[in-house]
């Protein structure tokens, strides 16, 4: 049993986390307090907390509240809560769309939870799972959505899926 538990303890751990699409950080802090808690590693967060790109493609009420919500307030709000957490460390925000963002390498987990209109979806699987290190793991948020369906459609056929998750 100790060799197994010695074993377990010395799997290699995350290094390099991405969040594509972060806003208040409700799941980038938890990945940034879990690397800090292991004394290393950092988790980059990708959101440009604009309303034109959270809008774009979206219509109808969707349009309507990514357009009209305060990015500016969910962005201090985010660097707050990093700062009373003491995560500053562990965590890179960088204010830019996924598209313009520069590509992060030998990621360990990636997280998508961007825009949801189906090309920006797409494009976000195709330009970051390719960078996910063989071994690490995609999150891919709100697979049941339509607008989703060809990201997931594209990572179903180029990654082994391994569970789902529905509320």
């Amino acid at each position: 049993v100790e060799k197994v538990n010695k074993e377990i303890r010395q799997e290699k751990k995350a290094e390099i986390v991405v969040e594509v699409g972060v806003w208040g950080g409700r799941s980038l802090v938890p990945m940034a307090y879990a690397l800090k808690s292991q004394g290393y590693g950092k988790v980059y967060g990708i959101d440009p907390w604009s309303s034109t790109a959270s809008a774009e493609g979206m219509d109808g009420v969707n349009k309507d509240w990514w357009s009209a919500v305060d990015h500016e307030a969910i962005y201090n709000g985010l660097s707050e809560k990093i700062d009373q957490f003491q995560l500053r460390h562990y965590v890179e925000l960088i204010k830019s769309t996924s598209v313009a963002a520069e590509p992060i390498a030998n990621i360990d987990i990636l997280h998508i939870d961007g825009n949801h209109s189906e090309e920006t979806s797409l494009y976000d699987a195709k330009k970051w799972a390719p960078l996910v290190k063989t071994g690490g793991f995609i999150v891919f948020d709100d697979v049941t959505w339509g607008t989703t369906a060809k990201a997931v459609e594209w990572l179903d056929s180029n990654y082994t899926r391994i569970a789902d998750y529905h509320e």
